[in-house]
């Protein structure tokens, strides 16, 4: 799996989410991620993915805003519109990627709810994830 660029691999990721591929999602995530501590088992992670998201998560619009890259890692901030239940959603997410050898790969991510936004999506940068007070990584 070779992604080109970190905003390839968050499209792609999008792109499977669409699609369910929940295996693809689970490989695209770093090795030494906090998700990959949470779910180490493939298979296990594709069962939660059903089982929890399935067909009533739908990815309505996504967009990449920044990019930056240094070396073998990355952050870059993109906002996502989907439907979960039914119910119409937004965030933003600050997310930090790293080259793995094979292609980049998820490290970890930082959510900011589309009320807390200061700016519009596509004005968003990374001082307005650093101005949270209480972050959660992810």
């Amino acid at each position: 799996m070779t992604d080109s660029s970190p905003s390839a691999l968050i499209l792609a990721r999008v792109e499977a989410f669409r699609r369910c591929d929940f295996g693809f999602i689970f490989d695209t995530y770093h090795s030494a991620s906090n998700f990959r501590r949470q779910f180490p088992d493939r298979d296990e992670y594709i069962r939660y993915g059903w089982a929890n998201l399935g067909k009533e998560f739908r990815i309505l619009a996504c967009r990449v805003v920044r990019e930056e890259i240094a070396g073998n890692s990355a952050q870059l901030i993109f906002w996502l519109e989907f439907e979960l239940h039914g119910v119409r959603q937004r965030y933003a997410e600050l997310a930090w990627l790293e080259e793995a050898g094979d292609g980049w790969r998820y490290r970890c991510g930082q959510k900011l709810e589309a009320e807390a936004w200061p700016v519009p999506a596509e004005q968003l940068d990374f001082v307005h994830f650093e101005a949270v007070t209480e972050k959660v990584l992810y």
